[in-house]
């Protein structure tokens, strides 16, 4: 059910912080939640159209460089494939963008065009700020969980992962850094009627482009046919140059969920409740430790 404006205390904070948003928004007449784990997300219905309001989690701050986020998003949006922001204050990490009507579209419809919007992204030589190297984020990751006994267990079973995948995951020849989603899961897809639209552009960065393959496919859980299908319309537009053998996507597979279960044991040390990390954590520690297998023989 919408909220009303008067009824959501941080939507009135925000608009009472940064009076740009009334003026572009006009009086808000209802706010809906939108689902999300690392923000606070509403869809505002006001009486000048709807919006896309982001504001960040207290226990995301300092996890994110806002200014970096709001370059790339800006040069996301001039391809297309990303919203374009009304108001952005990266130090309030506040970002309001037009919402954009969705529809539900068949898993292979999906696959295919997430595969064009990803191609399109890592082919444009757009250059994103920062850079997405998944050793170095495990590495940091790793160092924030060592003071924390109730992980260890899980952080070791990960270091096995990496140590099964370690004399494999050389690529088959040079990978390049492109521009990174660095996210692109269910939530931060948005299909619309004549396109995809990527939000979310928290981890965006230059990366392997087997980065976002791997973790589209992962969280999208793609069965054979659809991850097929995903690759031939990225193929389609990023040429095969910039497109990961079988072996290697597996193995940045195994790579992301290593992230993604440190970032869940992450999140339960900060003993948040929004949801259940530890399940989240071991669901992703013990695909990455199958995969990593299935790599080794």
């Amino acid at each position: 059910m919408p909220q009303s404006g008067s009824s959501t205390p941080d939507i009135q904070d925000a608009f009472k912080a940064h009076p740009e948003l009334r003026d572009i928004c006009g009086k808000v007449l209802g706010a809906v939640s939108q689902a999300g784990l690392s923000n606070r997300v509403y869809r505002l219905e006001t009486d000048r159209g709807a919006f896309f309001l982001r504001l960040p989690r207290a226990e995301t701050a300092g996890m994110v460089d806002r200014d970096d986020e709001a370059e790339n998003i800006s040069r996301a949006a001039g391809l297309g494939v990303a919203l374009t922001p009304l108001f952005c204050e990266p130090v309030a990490g506040l970002l309001l963008t037009r919402a954009v009507e969705t529809i539900s579209a068949a898993p292979d419809a999906l696959a295919t065009r997430l595969g064009e919007v990803l191609g399109k992204l890592h082919a444009s030589k757009a250059v994103f700020r920062g850079k997405l190297d998944p050793d170095r984020v495990i590495q940091s990751q790793k160092s924030t969980l060592a003071e924390d006994g109730r992980t260890g267990a899980d952080v070791a079973l990960l270091d096995r992962v990496l140590q099964l995948l370690r004399p494999h995951e050389r690529p088959d020849h040079d990978r390049v850094a492109v521009p990174s989603h660095g996210d692109p899961s269910p939530g931060n897809c948005l299909m619309a009627s004549d396109r995809l639209w990527l939000i979310d552009w928290e981890y965006s960065a230059m990366a392997d482009p087997a980065w976002d393959l791997a973790y589209a496919s992962l969280e999208h859980a793609f069965s054979v046919a659809q991850e097929g299908r995903f690759l031939t319309a990225y193929r389609h537009r990023a040429g095969d140059r910039l497109c990961p053998s079988a072996r290697y996507l597996a193995i940045m597979k195994a790579k992301c969920d290593v992230v993604s279960a440190l970032w869940g044991l992450e999140q339960l040390r900060q003993e948040s409740d929004k949801t259940d990390f530890l399940a989240f954590a071991h669901a992703r520690r013990d695909r990455a430790l199958a995969t990593a297998r299935r790599i080794t023989g």
